[in-house]
């Protein structure tokens, strides 16, 4: 098997992707809950103890009645908050999970945030068995995905604005063209004394605005960064907004800028902090975050809102094809692996 050892001594929510990556590399994309509580025994009666590196008061230390709810619960949370992207259904007794046979965009979406979350992570994937790389072009598929979610939480248009763009526009040249579809700002004919002299995206991957009416301000309108590493904390748009505007407006839009953060990682709680908790710390730094369990719903509503409201101008769906190949690609090439 291309997985490593059950990762029994981090966060429930690294067990639950191991778990899903284990549906995927099983014979019939299904598998039972049971086995993890096996892998958990076996595990347990080989060290006489709780697994390696798991304290004595963690939240799995009682037993396996405890691990397997720890785990259950990860996953009936991920289909709550999911929905009908969750790619994955139980089975009707709900002791086992099952890949669902007739994939929709929130599907792919997901399975795409949960391979880049898990790139060379050794908690997972036996490395010297397999691997996958992600290049430029596949990190910035993910940037399509956030310009679908971002066109559904405003109900409206939205960009891709960060470079490298595939369009090939130059900076200038896309926030003209953006600009005018949003009908608010003027941008600066030349560039101001002192900036860049060759700007990329200036810290902003996606533009997002709502629709009015009377085409007045007043809109809601969301300037995000995309982050795929592990270094997405040292990612903020919030610094970013007031010299974007400033310096590349002679009048800025009058509405009012909702930073915003999308990654497709699920979310490290700091102690004993609840997943709301800790979002509300994030939040303050980073604006609004968009993360693994909103993310495939996001994206798969922005992409049916592209196809059913011609009015709006949503970027990038002709990407999907593509994220779709690269997904399927790199599960076909984890389960040749097993047969290997």
């Amino acid at each position: 098997m291309p997985l490593a050892q059950l990762p029994l001594d981090r966060d429930v929510h690294v067990i639950a992707d191991w778990f899903e990556f284990y549906v995927l590399n099983s014979e019939y994309t299904s598998a039972n809950f049971h086995d993890i509580q096996r892998m958990w025994d076996r595990r347990r009666n080989a060290e006489d103890a709780t697994p390696e590196g798991r304290s004595e008061d963690s939240p799995m230390e009682d037993g396996d009645e405890q691990f397997l709810e720890e785990v259950l619960t990860e996953i009936r949370t991920r289909v709550q908050f999911l929905g009908d992207a969750y790619p994955f259904d139980f089975s009707d007794s709900e002791e086992a999970l099952i890949l669902k046979s007739k994939p929709r965009v929130g599907h792919v979406v997901y399975l795409f945030c949960l391979l880049l979350s898990n790139v060379d992570n050794s908690e997972i994937f036996e490395l010297d068995r397999f691997s996958y790389k992600l290049d430029n072009n596949v990190r910035d598929l993910f940037q399509a995905c956030a310009t679908w979610a971002a066109a559904k939480i405003v109900n409206g248009s939205a960009c891709s604005f960060g470079f490298p763009r595939p369009d090939g526009t130059g900076f200038l040249e896309k926030l003209r063209q953006v600009y005018a579809i949003v009908g608010e700002g003027q941008v600066r004919d030349h560039a101001l004394p002192g900036v860049s002299s060759s700007p990329k995206d200036e810290g902003i991957d996606v533009i997002a605005w709502a629709h009015r009416a009377d085409a007045a301000p007043g809109r809601h309108y969301v300037l995000g960064q995309v982050a795929t590493g592990r270094n997405w904390p040292d990612k903020s748009v919030v610094e970013y907004i007031k010299p974007f505007h400033e310096n590349w407006f002679s009048n800025s839009p009058a509405s009012h800028p909702t930073p915003a953060l999308f990654i497709p990682r699920c979310i490290d709680q700091i102690g004993d902090a609840t997943l709301v908790q800790q979002i509300h710390i994030l939040t303050k730094r980073y604006g609004d975050v968009y993360y693994r369990y909103l993310m495939p719903q996001l994206a798969d509503r922005g992409f049916e809102l592209a196809q059913t409201e011609k009015q709006y101008s949503i970027e990038r769906t002709g990407d999907f094809a593509e994220i779709q190949s690269w997904v399927a690609d790199t599960i076909v090439r984890m389960r040749k692996v097993e047969t290997a």
